[in-house]
């Protein structure tokens, strides 16, 4: 199959799309001089055929093509924008559309685009905003077998426990109570010692004694 100019390729591919006939508009295409596919019309006429065809991907691509190659070629940036409204690629789609608008902003087929796309816009689902919300603190319990050491604490000269059992349910009370009229309650101490006392005696009763039977002699 015998290659075709740029020229010559572009014009039948017209006409078959005058004639609604893509498929063999795109083989006249391919017929082209690959040394001639930097031409922006051949890529124009390509987009167009894919937009029949509705193979919008391959439109958007064939426009991006050509935009390469003359990035303010208004009938490219049509063909682009409208393969991108329609494979829903809206963001995209309405930066062409204000590149294009700078170009021609009183272009009547841009103003229809823009309220397409506009309407579309409108329509996207939009994502549920997320609040956030600071962790709450926690503050770690205290462990059953600390809260209850106290109940075992024994005096250091006697060995006998510090607090008998009313003592203990006071205390108890004392600290799991949160209301400020709560009355402190009376902690009795039980650590007295006799020993230090009974030591002291015998050892003035000793020293007595001993003077007593010093002077007798």
């Amino acid at each position: 199959m015998n290659q075709l100019d740029a020229t010559t390729g572009i014009e039948r591919a017209l006409q078959h799309l005058s004639r609604g006939e893509p498929v063999l508009a795109l083989r006249v295409l391919d017929r082209v001089s690959w040394m001639d596919l930097g031409w922006p019309d051949y890529w124009r006429v390509r987009a167009e055929a894919f937009l029949m065809l509705g193979d919008y991907k391959q439109a958007a691509s064939s426009a991006r093509e050509g935009l390469v190659e003359d990035p303010e070629n208004l009938p490219l940036l049509l063909l682009h924008i409208k393969a991108l409204v329609e494979l829903g690629d809206l963001d995209r789609a309405q930066y062409a559309l204000n590149q294009a608008l700078r170009l021609a902003p009183n272009d009547l087929e841009l103003q229809r685009l823009g309220d397409r796309l506009e309407l579309q816009m409108d329509r996207r689902p939009h994502a549920p905003k997320t609040v956030y919300r600071p962790p709450t603190p926690t503050i770690p319990e205290e462990p059953a077998h600390a809260r209850d050491d106290w109940k075992n604490a024994r005096d250091w000269r006697s060995g006998r426990p510090m607090f008998n059992e009313a003592d203990a349910s006071a205390i108890k009370r004392a600290f799991t109570g949160h209301t400020p009229s709560m009355p402190k309650p009376r902690v009795q101490r039980r650590n007295f010692s006799f020993i230090p006392v009974g030591f002291f005696l015998l050892s003035l009763a000793f020293t007595a004694y001993w003077l007593w039977s010093y002077i007798s002699r």
